[in-house]
């Protein structure tokens, strides 16, 4: 088979285009790519921003668009922001037209909650075999393979450790009450204790020095 023929059955594509199919492994892949380079790309702004803050006159974010530097900063935020959106969708797109649906689904993302259900939709739902309506099946490349199978792995982590996280949470917010009313039990317990533990040489003491001026009162009355 000439590499004419290889082509036509496996035309090359651009991932970054809306363009054609995406499989599990393949749009986690790239999720994990674009996600990165975002990272990377907003660690930079942040670094020119904080740079144009330091260099104003004074320290204060609002002042942050009166700087050339600071103009810059923001429009390059703007510019990353967009970017990664597009990308974020036309990568999405290729995964739903693998799902032999029409791209156009991508807006369940604006949905809230729906947008969670329809993202794991993405992630676990089996492409279609073969040719479908929106072109052949690409094949995985092995990097996509690895950083896809990296990416779910990291996702898992992340999504066990929020959950544990958010019971935990949860089970403190219910026995804090308990634990309160254990703490003011144990605080009347000291006391009492306190109370019932002091010396009672102190209260004779007390006794006897009232005594005698009680005595020298009725003696003084007596007198008069």
């Amino acid at each position: 088979m000439t590499s004419f023929e290889q082509q036509t059955i496996h035309p090359q594509d651009n991932p970054l285009s809306p363009k054609g199919r995406f499989s599990r492994l393949s749009y986690l892949a790239w999720m994990f790519i674009t996600g990165m380079i975002y990272s990377f790309a907003l660690s930079i702004v942040i670094g020119i921003a904080a740079v144009a803050l330091l260099t104003s006159a004074s320290f204060d974010i609002s002042t942050l668009a009166t700087t050339g530097l600071g103009i810059f900063a923001i429009a390059l935020f703007v510019l990353v922001v967009v970017v990664f959106m597009i990308f974020s969708i036309c990568i999405s797109i290729r995964r739903i037209h693998d799902l032999n649906k029409s791209g156009w689904l991508w807006l369940l993302f604006l949905v809230p909650i729906v947008n969670v259900i329809f993202s794991i939709y993405l992630f676990v739902a089996k492409g279609t075999e073969g040719a479908n309506n929106y072109g052949p099946l690409r094949p995985t490349e092995q990097t996509e393979k690895l950083l896809g199978i990296l990416y779910a792995v990291m996702l898992a982590i992340f999504i066990v450790a929020y959950g544990a996280l958010l019971a935990w949470a949860i089970s403190m917010q219910n026995q804090l009450p308990n634990l309160q009313q254990i703490g003011q039990s144990s605080n009347s317990t000291v006391i009492n204790s306190q109370l019932e533990n002091d010396d009672p040489s102190l209260e004779n003491a007390v006794i006897d020095d009232a005594q005698p001026a009680d005595a020298n009162h009725e003696n003084g009355g007596t007198h008069q």
